[in-house]
């Protein structure tokens, strides 16, 4: 949906979340596969288990988001702010968004929820520093900077529709690449 609102708002933010949108749905595959493979029991060739393919799965999660979402999203923000384009039908980029963060904020307070339930008295970030659950980890990761894009992109369309300068759009693009890659 966030693809079909880039190409009608004619967006660089906008389709930079769509790509975030992307690379998320592809990285949570991943992880299933980790925590799946994670859950075998010992044999000949792994006496010690598969508990270690998780890390293996959320590395790769990490290089895709990085690769996938952050540096096209720069990409395409440089491209917007050398060549501005006015955005277009910014209620339909709106309303996308809108529902984007309803739904993204609920996914990201369910994770806050089970952090807190398997944190103890540890900090939230003392937790998440030191626990082994990598998993979710990157769930909590994927998600804060889910809903940090698409606050820079809604900012960035805001702008760029109250000014008439596509160079915004570019600018929340590159925004949202850097979020991506600090992830």
């Amino acid at each position: 949906v966030k693809a079909v609102a880039a190409f009608f708002t004619k967006s660089g933010a906008m389709l930079a979340e769509a790509l975030h949108s992307f690379s998320d749905c592809g990285n949570q595959a991943l992880l299933l596969l980790g925590v799946k493979q994670a859950r075998k029991p010992p044999d000949a060739s792994h006496p010690f288990g598969y508990g270690r393919a998780l890390y293996f799965w959320s590395f790769l999660v990490a290089l895709m988001l990085f690769v996938g979402g952050g540096v096209f999203s720069i990409y395409e923000g440089i491209h917007k702010i050398l060549e501005p384009e006015r955005v277009e039908k910014v209620w339909l980029g709106f309303l996308i968004l809108g529902i984007s963060f309803a739904l993204e904020g609920a996914a990201t307070l369910s994770n806050i929820k089970e952090i807190n339930k398997r944190k103890g008295r540890r900090a939230f970030f003392q937790y998440l520093r030191e626990t082994k659950d990598s998993d979710l980890v990157v769930v909590f990761g994927e998600n804060a900077a889910a809903v940090l894009g698409l606050v820079l992109a809604m900012i960035a369309l805001g702008l760029a529709a109250l000014t008439g300068d596509g160079r915004f759009d570019g600018g929340g693009s590159i925004a949202i690449g850097v979020v991506l890659i600090l992830v």
